[in-house]
């Protein structure tokens, strides 16, 4: 099959991907910039680029669109539905995407816990012994969102001998196997959160979760607690996350997802001492880039004999 990557990025990864699709025609282009590049290709393997209907109008022969990755935010899945082409994304877990962001979390938690803007600080001054961290240990840990990165996070959390607060929104008796002190649905988020000293948010990003974490959350947060945002930045709203900071009403944040990104340079965010700020990366692992070209090119092996393809978020059969 005629496989494009939408965009020049994908090339460095030339090794991986052409071993995986031997067996299928690759070109990379830049959608954006080359529109009438889509025309030739039988599946779209789409980056984080937007894909409109007008950008659908091109793409002439195209049976199924492939994200990098779980988010599907930017694509028109109706029109491409109403052109019969499959939309599939990647599931997170066991492709070295849930284990590679519940990482990051870890490592947030862990620049928080430990005081690192200060410490480097001090280290720099040549002074010892500060600042006084936390442990995370025996800390209560609230996870916002129980899905493959939410699950992947709680297992690696167990062993750090955490109290653990479950949010979704509605149980699941996979849950039974996490050891959750206590479980609470999204509309009860604000009960959630109280008593935790970390709160991290893995749920997908969907209209009703854009902006959830705003000023009644926040509020219900304690002074001493930690947010840290591992899913997609309009989950937080923003102004409000400032406020909260600003005014001392939470002890700090780590995002991995930014407003903006890249942020820009500027942004008052990244110069506050208790925020730590890094670009979009818990995704982008070894395992990661291994494991997601892996699963794309099964499907696009499984479209070739007629299959349906996995994790199809529109099309159940033609």
């Amino acid at each position: 099959m005629r496989v494009l990557f939408s965009n020049k990025g994908f090339e460095r990864l030339r090794e991986i991907i052409e071993t995986l699709f031997e067996n299928h025609e690759v070109r990379y282009a830049d959608i954006l910039e080359e529109p009438d590049s889509l025309g030739w290709a039988e599946v779209l393997v789409k980056g984080t680029e937007p894909f409109t209907a007008e950008m659908l109008a091109h793409a002439h022969n195209m049976k199924m669109l492939c994200q990098w990755g779980v988010g599907l935010e930017g694509i028109d899945i109706e029109a491409c539905t109403s052109r019969g082409i499959y939309v599939c994304n990647v599931p997170s877990g066991n492709t070295g995407n849930a284990e590679g962001v519940a990482e990051i979390a870890l490592l947030h938690m862990l620049l928080l816990a430990k005081g690192y803007n200060k410490s480097q600080e001090n280290l720099r001054k040549g002074k010892l012994f500060s600042p006084r961290g936390l442990t995370i240990w025996r800390k209560r840990v609230c996870i916002v969102g129980l899905g493959n990165v939410g699950m992947t996070l709680a297992k690696r959390l167990s062993s750090f001998d955490v109290a653990m607060v479950g949010v979704n929104r509605s149980w699941k008796d996979i849950f039974s196997s996490l050891f959750l002190e206590r479980f609470y649905t999204l509309d009860k988020l604000s009960d959630a959160v109280r008593g935790c000293r970390f709160v991290v948010i893995t749920v997908a990003l969907t209209p009703q979760t854009k902006g959830l974490i705003g000023e009644k959350v926040l509020g219900s947060m304690d002074e001493n607690a930690f947010l840290i945002n591992v899913a997609r930045a309009d989950v937080v709203e923003r102004k409000a996350l400032e406020r909260a900071l600003m005014e001392k009403r939470i002890a700090g944040c780590g995002l991995d997802v930014f407003w903006q990104e890249p942020p820009n340079q500027e942004d008052p965010l990244l110069n506050m001492p208790n925020v730590y700020v890094t670009p979009h990366i818990g995704g982008t692992n070894d395992e990661a880039l291994k494991g997601i070209p892996a699963y794309i090119a099964q499907n696009v092996d499984r479209l070739s004999k007629g299959e349906l393809p996995l994790s199809c978020v529109n099309i159940k059969s033609h």
